[in-house]
């Protein structure tokens, strides 16, 4: 991979995790707006629950997406992005177009997917 391809990817990466880090924050914000001491009834006070709870699921699952695009931009840093990390060939250009912060090439990632490796 090429300096260029390196740093498109690593644009790509940013532009995501500025996505993602304001999808969390306005999840907090949510959270902290959607209290239960105001809501008048127990039918209100149960939906309020359910939609913190949604709230923080989401948000657990944008942070985790954080900390794998954090991971490629440290690849990007180190010289190994693109790199499968399981068997070290290169990850194909059509999966890190598709998810770049991949860290497996497709058939180790078929691997990880069976729980084989």
């Amino acid at each position: 991979m090429n300096k260029r391809q390196r740093e498109r990817y690593r644009k790509q990466l940013l532009a995501k995790r500025d996505d993602l880090l304001q999808l969390v924050q306005s999840a907090r914000k949510n959270e902290k707006e959607t209290g239960t001491s105001g809501a008048p009834d127990l039918g209100d006070r149960a939906l309020s629950t359910v939609i913190r709870d949604l709230s923080y699921q989401v948000s657990a699952s944008e942070r985790e997406m954080v900390r794998k695009i954090d991971s490629a931009l440290e690849r990007i840093e180190e010289g190994e992005y693109g790199n499968c990390v399981a068997c070290g060939k290169k990850v194909q250009l059509a999966r890190l177009d598709a998810v770049p912060w991949a860290l497996h090439c497709i058939e180790c990632q078929e691997l990880q997917d069976r729980g084989e490796i």
